[in-house]
């Protein structure tokens, strides 16, 4: 490897430079919520003599260990950190081989802990798992079936080696592929944009945002949970329309899910159809492969995909949050009309409609929506972010201000709590079958504008269309909805190919406590039957 490669490969590696391992300040146990207490052994790189110690783990990462009552010191644990399961031999050359916990914040300080009942010390593990970065992969999970392939990734599915209590029995695992990724012209920002992925889902665990359960480093590895449905792309390519309320309660969610992202400081950035998942009742935010600091001074990367980006981007002006607030308007007003609000036949064309922000908010486009729910989707389009509206306001309306009307088609709220979304999607997951959503709006039918009735377009149009949309210029065939452009500059754009697909889970989650509230006030308002 070159030098700049090896910067930048492994991923995750210790990078502390402390020179000790236990901060020995005084902390104070009570303000905090322990997630994993246990009595451990340790030795550490000073000395080897095995010390029985009291350990304490809480829910921010924040590894303890104390003697008796007197806590003794700290780590702020964080990916920075390694942990591996290795077999030591503690006494005596001739002692058997003990299965210990590694901890290592550099090459030269670390610390190992373990117990004599392997149970324990491995449910330990698992704890610590969620803070830092693993190297034991055949320990821990079987890599089963390939479920997505993107440009330097594949996603599998994963079974847990040794299933703990309440442990889900399937996971989901994005494998970064070093030969492919270190190829890349522009390895530092790859490198960034993967960092602040597993940054940003390492502290958000929230019900609509996809969780990540632990990185492995194996060509690095990320494992999260593991949804069993099929995108949202998916549902509305079945459906071609959702109902106002429907569509409603998706964009609650996914608002939700995006204020936790904005107020860790962090942009989505690539938020679309596609970076949704759902099954039944769950909904989850996906691939942050684009995440970013939020920066008010200036756009830092051009990145997005083409139908979604929000126009100031174009412009070369700071992507802020009203910037997923639009990406997110589009995914509002193709679930409540069907259609993208952008649609052509070749991607250059695409992107010029989307910079040129010109949208058809007509009711002959949306005839069954309320003017509340018409002025709020025109609220997250405006073309100029600072009079788009915010996520904070976007959600007061969506709970507070009950911005649909009874007098359209609305399903029961039996149907919404059992299943806004509420078909299975096994028959959906077979790979590259589906044509891109904005493809399918544009040219799904011909309307015969005399009769008023659809008819299929002849065979000659069809071939003509196909080639347009799913062959490049040397005649190659593209997956044709996951595209992300590159914006290079305002005036030559190069698009870039991947074929990110994130996996799916298996679990069921209930309803939180602000969607009961949401449908509460919906049954209220409707004045239908009663609420269970």
């Amino acid at each position: 490897m070159s030098e700049e490669q090896q910067q930048y490969w492994p991923i995750f590696t210790e990078q502390d430079d402390t020179k000790k391992f236990w901060n020995k300040k005084s902390s104070n146990l009570d303000k905090y919520a322990i997630i994993y207490q246990q009595p451990m052994y340790r030795i550490s790189w000073k000395s080897n003599k095995p010390t029985e110690y009291e350990f304490l783990l809480n829910d921010e990462g924040v590894l303890f260990y104390k003697q008796g009552n007197k806590v003794k010191g700290h780590v702020q644990l964080n990916e920075d950190i390694s942990l591996k399961l290795i077999d030591l031999k503690i006494s005596s050359k001739k002692a058997e081989a003990v299965k210990v916990i590694r901890i290592k914040r550099t090459k030269d300080i670390f610390i190992y802990i373990w117990n004599k009942d392997y149970s324990y010390t491995f449910q330990f593990l698992k704890h610590l798992c969620q803070f830092c970065f693993v190297q034991n992969l055949d320990q821990l999970y079987t890599l089963q079936d390939v479920i997505g392939k993107g440009g330097f990734s594949k996603v599998y599915t994963l079974t847990p080696n040794i299933r703990l209590p309440n442990q889900p029995f399937n996971y989901a695992g994005k494998v970064y592929n070093k030969n492919e990724l270190l190829s890349k012209k522009d390895l530092k920002k790859f490198y960034h944009f993967i960092r602040n992925e597993c940054y940003v889902l390492k502290r958000i665990n929230f019900p609509y945002v996809l969780k990540l359960c632990e990185i492995i480093q194996l060509d690095e590895l990320l494992i999260t949970e593991y949804i069993k449905g099929g995108s949202l792309y998916q549902y509305l390519k079945e459906r071609k329309q959702l109902t106002e309320m429907e569509s409603i309660q998706i964009l609650q969610k996914l608002a939700l899910g995006l204020q936790q992202v904005h107020n860790l400081g962090y942009v989505h950035r690539d938020i679309k159809l596609e970076n949704v998942l759902i099954d039944k009742d769950q909904l989850k935010l996906i691939d942050f492969g684009f995440a970013e600091k939020i920066c008010r001074d200036r756009l830092i990367n051009g990145q997005g995909t083409a139908g979604y980006i929000a126009p100031e981007v174009f412009m070369k002006q700071p992507y802020q949050e009203v910037g997923d607030i639009f990406s997110l308007g589009v995914i509002f007003y193709s679930m409540l009309s069907g259609k993208a609000p952008f649609r052509s036949n070749t991607y250059d064309a695409l992107l010029k409609l989307n910079k040129e922000c010109q949208i058809d908010f007509s009711e002959q486009r949306f005839p069954n929506v309320s003017q509340k729910t018409m002025h709020l989707l025109k609220a997250m389009l405006q073309k100029q972010p600072e009079n788009r509206i915010n996520v904070q306001d976007l959600l007061n309306q969506l709970t507070a201000n009950q911005i649909f009307s009874p007098s359209h088609n609305i399903p029961s709220t039996q149907s919404i709590v059992e299943g806004s979304v509420g078909i299975s999607f096994n028959h959906l997951q077979s790979k590259n079958t589906l044509k891109s959503f904005y493809q399918h709006s544009q040219n799904s039918f011909i309307e015969n504008n005399s009769q008023g009735s659809q008819q299929k377009p002849s065979k000659n149009l069809r071939d003509r269309r196909y080639k347009s949309q799913s062959m490049d210029k040397k005649g190659m065939l593209l997956k044709s909805s996951s595209f992300k452009p590159s914006l290079k500059s305002i005036y030559q754009i190069k698009i870039e190919q991947s074929e990110d697909n994130i996996s799916m889970a298996d679990y069921e989650q209930p309803i939180p406590e602000v969607s009961l509230q949401f449908l509460q006030t919906s049954y209220q308002t409707l004045n239908c039957q009663k609420f269970i």
